[in-house]
């Protein structure tokens, strides 16, 4: 399960990675390298959804025999969250270029260096995940690295949404700004809640 669970964590963070530049290059003007990365993305949600019904699968066959099993049910499902909300605001992304809706180069770059926070905080996470296997003392101590980078992302995210209200931007497009960087946030939230179930399972498990 650690193994799959592995897998699992990897493909979240190759899903956000993709995301990433996905904003680098709408923030750089390349509506068609943009559109290519969350194509990607969307062939990388059916791979992510596979693992998660083997991992469940695997999960049920162990039953009672798993002491922390609903730790494990929770971990699956706070990965698989954070990739439905990197998919979701991938799809904003899209609609702002369908739509032709015009956003400020600096508010642009501004969310693409907010969405480089978060990858690392996956990377992280990652990090913290597969260390269960191998070492859960190093697992604990990764936990504390994707918290101190959950900071950084809390200050910039309420600096960056003050930019936003603050803006000359239409009230349409401050409203899917604002929705993109609460994304953000939620899914820098999740990556907490999901460090929570990994020391619960470092020290358990």
């Amino acid at each position: 399960m650690l193994t799959i669970s592995n897998d699992h964590g990897r493909k979240v963070v190759d899903i956000t990675r993709e995301l990433a530049q996905m904003m680098d290059s709408l923030a750089a003007g390349k509506e068609k390298e943009a559109k290519s990365h969350y194509n990607q993305m969307l062939k990388m949600m059916e791979e992510i959804e596979k693992l998660k019904t083997t991992l469940l699968t695997e999960v049920a066959s162990v039953g009672s025999l798993l002491i922390n099993r609903e730790d494990f049910l929770r971990l699956i499902f706070q990965v698989s969250d954070i990739a439905d909300n990197a998919e979701a605001l991938a799809f904003l992304l899209d609609g702002l270029m369908s739509k032709k809706m015009k956003v400020e180069t600096k508010q642009m770059k501004a969310i693409a260096s907010l969405m480089g926070l978060v990858l690392e905080e996956m990377v992280r996470l990652r990090d913290a995940v597969t260390s269960l296997s191998l070492n859960p003392e190093k697992a604990i101590q990764l936990s504390k690295s994707v918290e101190a980078v959950e900071r950084k992302i809390d200050l910039e995210h309420r600096n960056l949404d003050l930019e936003i209200l603050s803006s000359r931007s239409s009230f349409q497009s401050v409203l899917i700004l604002r929705e993109i960087v609460q994304h953000l946030e939620r899914i820098a939230d999740i990556g907490i809640d999901v460090v929570d179930l990994v020391r619960v399972i470092a020290v358990i498990g």
